[in-house]
């Protein structure tokens, strides 16, 4: 891709910092000290800035598929083996106590035992069990996580997408009664990650048309006009709904759009994709990034300056591999600059140099504010994946410089 713009800028090699060993030695060496359930499988959920407990440690769907992707993630960029048993073991309770044998589908959440306790199917789990699964069958080449992976897209695809309206809702309960029929930006942009994973976990590109029908509806569905940038929440026939947060602009979910519509973008080359994806990133550019202290800002409202000026961990990660990727398609030198900017403020003012791993939520100044490191939302994987996609593009970056 870069040689198509061979006169434009350039990053120098001292620039490119070394994402790999920051992964491999500094964030997932501390969830392997204190994130496997030793006494039931699986992973402790809620742990602080040192790694103890900080609750019962109820678990998620979404924080154990998680760290099934982590540990297989870290393997595959060239981690110890050993956490390809920790991400295996992980698989192991999802499919004893999270996996609804009597229904079908996946519980969104047990007990630290494994006991159900919230038993409804949400569609953002799934995604997040397809991504997982996928990646750990591509990393432990286990068909059995495979067919898996590909049978959880099967249940999304009969019984969690609106074939009146298209797209995918929300909530089914638990006998696949719809429940909550809205649609999101967030659930599709994981459902995307989820189909391209699966996609190269099982060759070929059967799945490829259902990532672009979701590349898609982002595009033909999501976008608000005047200014470019993705919008949140929609009523069930796509009018755009109320956000709880006041219809503000998630920067986050803007980035992540525009990483996952230049992925697909480079596979078939849709141009669609690719203008969509820079009016994400120009309006994050001008809204979200913070040029004075660093850092991409949480929310703000529609074509205004942000609002809601804290920085979160999974903020950051997702402008990294959108401005790495934005540099590599459209080799222009804001979106470098905007990648240093952020990889910067993360490994300066998020990164924990005491305890390892990332802190959850910095101030607007880069004062950690939130330091828990697991949650019910909270895990390896966003570091994780940023870590990984980001160490391949500067790869390329710097072979082609």
């Amino acid at each position: 891709m870069l040689a198509q713009t061979a006169n434009h800028f350039k990053p120098r090699g001292d620039q490119i910092p070394d994402l790999k060993e920051h992964l491999l030695t500094r964030v997932l060496p501390f969830w392997e000290a204190y994130s496997i359930d030793r006494e039931h499988g699986g992973f402790i959920t809620r742990l602080a800035r040192d790694g103890s407990l900080t609750g019962d440690s109820e678990k998620f769907l979404v924080m154990q598929t998680r760290m099934v992707y982590s540990f297989a993630a870290g393997v595959g960029l060239g981690g110890p083996s050993e956490w390809l048993n920790m991400a295996g073991q992980g698989v192991a309770f999802l499919l004893k106590h999270f996996r609804d044998y009597t229904h079908d589908g996946w519980f969104w959440s047990t007990s630290r035992e494994g006991r159900p306790l919230q038993t409804e199917k949400r569609t953002y789990g799934h995604a997040f069990a397809v991504y997982a699964l996928a990646e750990y069958s591509r990393i432990a080449h286990d068909s059995r996580a495979l067919a898996a992976a590909t049978h959880t897209w099967s249940l999304v695809h009969n019984y969690l997408w609106d074939a009146e309206h298209d797209g995918a809702i929300e909530t089914c309960h638990r006998t696949w009664n719809p429940g909550d029929k809205s649609h999101s930006m967030g659930t599709h942009l994981h459902l995307i990650e989820a189909l391209l994973a699966l996609n190269e976990a099982a060759g070929g590109n059967q799945f490829w048309p259902h990532a672009r029908a979701l590349c898609d509806l982002v595009v033909g569905r999501m976008v608000e006009p005047r200014h470019g940038c993705g919008l949140e929440h929609f009523e069930p026939d796509w009018t755009f709904g109320h956000d709880p947060a006041g219809n503000l602009v998630n920067y986050g979910h803007n980035l992540e759009a525009a990483w996952l519509l230049l992925r697909a973008h480079q596979v078939e080359g849709i141009p669609a994709y690719r203008d969509t994806a820079r009016g994400f990133l120009d309006y994050c550019l001008r809204f979200g990034l913070d040029t004075r202290h660093g850092g991409v800002f949480s929310h703000g409202p529609i074509g205004q300056p942000a609002s809601v000026r804290e920085k979160i961990w999974w903020v950051q990660t997702e402008a990294m591999v959108a401005f790495l990727l934005g540099y590599i398609v459209f080799g222009e030198a804001c979106y470098w600059e905007a990648f240093l900017n952020v990889v910067g403020f993360s490994l300066h003012c998020l990164h924990d140099p005491e305890c390892g791993e990332w802190f959850t939520t910095a101030e607007e100044d880069g004062t950690p504010r939130v330091t828990d490191k697991g949650s019910d939302w909270k895990s390896a994987y966003h570091v994780t994946q940023a870590c990984c996609y980001a160490h391949e593009y500067l790869l390329e970056i710097r072979s082609a410089a």
